[in-house]
Order: structure tokens, then sequence, then C-alpha cells
């Protein structure tokens, strides 16, 4: 079909230290190759072990993602601004003069947290190191202390919630900052775009826009909504033209007989990932109980 394929870099080693040594040597000349790549995958090169090591999630014990070290750059935090995930955590994300990392234009990188950014004592105004972790998501790993002026300011959390004004709580025992509004519209928007998403119910179109959408327009308000959608209420927007909406119904239909575990590990409960949503479905059998 055209690809370029890996498959002379492929090599099998009888220990570890051979192994180890290839990676060095890759790492050194990855530049040079006709692609972009990140790292390398090692494999356990016998079947049995492979499927007794088992499986974490949908990720198999017998292979692990070698990731090169991330390329690093500098640049100045304009502003940092608090977005609200689907279970209401506020995550900082930083706002950046824009700076080239690894092939790609960084305007934004994640915080991570709060506390984090007060450990490494990050202050708006700051030239701070940025890395793009696994050459996708750009982070901030700390302030070029050397380079202050003094004119930088001190990171201050969010008492309240950006989107709907309620007041922001903690968890003793975690570092994360909530929005406590479970109604929050970033809240529910969120959660409705990660019920339909692939990982989920695997509702195929509708993505963010669509939800969104649809939430604007008042035809939903959670997920459940979703399965009551009528095909005259979806041909009144805009970009939902009548094959889109056949294929949409179609695929709602579908996730009716989505597994109990996938409709658990769907409902954006904090806590609750495909592991845990296993457990929960084996031990109860059916969402009444």
């Amino acid at each position: 079909l055209g690809f370029l394929t890996a498959h002379d870099a492929i090599r099998r080693f009888d220990s570890l230290s051979d192994l180890a040594a290839y990676v060095q040597a890759f790492e050194a000349h990855r530049h040079s190759l006709p692609y972009e790549m990140d790292g390398l995958v090692i494999k356990v090169d016998d079947l049995a072990t492979y499927r007794d090591l088992g499986v974490v999630g949908k990720d198999p014990r017998g292979a692990v993602a070698y990731k090169f070290p991330a390329e690093e750059a500098t640049t100045r935090l304009l502003d940092v601004t608090a977005n609200v995930g689907r279970t209401g955590v506020l995550t900082p994300t930083a706002v950046l003069e824009p700076v080239f990392v690894s092939g790609v234009t960084v305007r934004q990188a994640s915080l991570h947290n709060y506390d984090l950014i007060a450990e490494k004592d990050i202050r708006l105004g700051d030239t701070v190191i940025v890395k793009r972790s696994g050459e996708v998501i750009p982070y901030v790993v700390g302030p070029v202390i050397a380079a202050r002026t003094g004119a930088e300011r001190p990171v201050e959390r969010p008492q309240t919630c950006p989107v709907c004004g309620s007041p922001v709580a903690r968890d003793e025992d975690e570092v994360a900052y909530y929005c406590t509004n479970s109604a929050c519209p970033e809240r529910v928007a969120r959660n409705i775009e990660y019920f339909v998403s692939r990982a989920a119910m695997d509702i195929a179109g509708l993505g963010e826009r669509g939800v969104r959408l649809l939430l604007e327009r008042g035809l939903i308000g959670d997920e459940a909504d979703l399965f009551t959608l009528e095909a005259e209420d979806l041909l009144t927007l805009e970009g939902f033209a009548e094959k889109k909406v056949q294929n949409l119904l179609g695929s709602i239909e579908a996730a009716k007989q989505r597994p109990l575990a996938v409709l658990i590990g769907s409902l954006g409960i904090r806590g609750v990932g495909s592991t845990v949503a296993e457990v929960l479905a084996r031990h109860f059998h059916s969402m009444d109980a």
C-alpha cells in the first residue's frame, strides 16, 4: 500500500545488555530515518510466556514501549488557565510564547497540578523548559531561575470554577482540585464527549462539536438523553444531513447492546476505569444490582 515499514530494524537478543546496546545505538541515529519515531517496542519472544504475563486493561505485560528521551526547548510563560475535566478536576495549562519542539510549534502545555507548580516554583513571566512527552504531549519541566528579572508573579490556584463559578474543593489524599458542581456545563459536556468516544460506548458520528451543539440546543442534558434522540430533531441542526443522521441513530441503537462493563466504564465515575468496571460487572451482573 506504500506505507514505510520498519521491518529492517527488528532484532532478537538473548540478553538484556545486548538489547540495551542496540536501543542506545538506534536512538543515536533515529533522526536520520525517513520517518518520525519516538521509541521502540520490546517484546518477550515466547508466545506461552507472553500469554502467561497477561494484560492490564488493553496493554499486554509482554510488550513494553521504550520511549526515547523527549527534546527540550525554552520559552516564556505568559499565563496559566484552568481547564475543567469530566470528573471536575481543574488542570492548570500553561499559555506560552510559541516555541518549536520536536517538529511542532507549541503554544500550550500541561502543568499537571497546582501542587507541582508550587513545588517547582513556576511563576508567571518565567522562562520555562518545555518537553514533548512521547513526542506528543507538551509539558513544562520547570523554570530557568537564572533568567528571572524580579517581575515574575506567583501562580494562584482558582478558588472557584472558571466555568460555573462553584467553589473548588480538594480531597485530603489527592493533589487535584475539583469543581464541586456535578451539573457544571463543562463537566457535563466532557462526560458526554467521553461517553460517546471510541474508548467508551463508541457512538460514531458524534464528536466534541456535535455533543456541544446538542447541549446548546437543549436536545440532551446527560448521557441517557442520547438514547431518546429523534431524526426530526437532528435534521434541524447544522451539518446533520439525512445520511449522517441515519448513521448516528444506527450507532446509538448499536450502543444499547454494549456489555455492562463497557457501560459502567463509560459513565466517568472517579476511580472507575476499564479494569475496575470489569470487576464491578462480574460482581453485580446488572445495572439494577
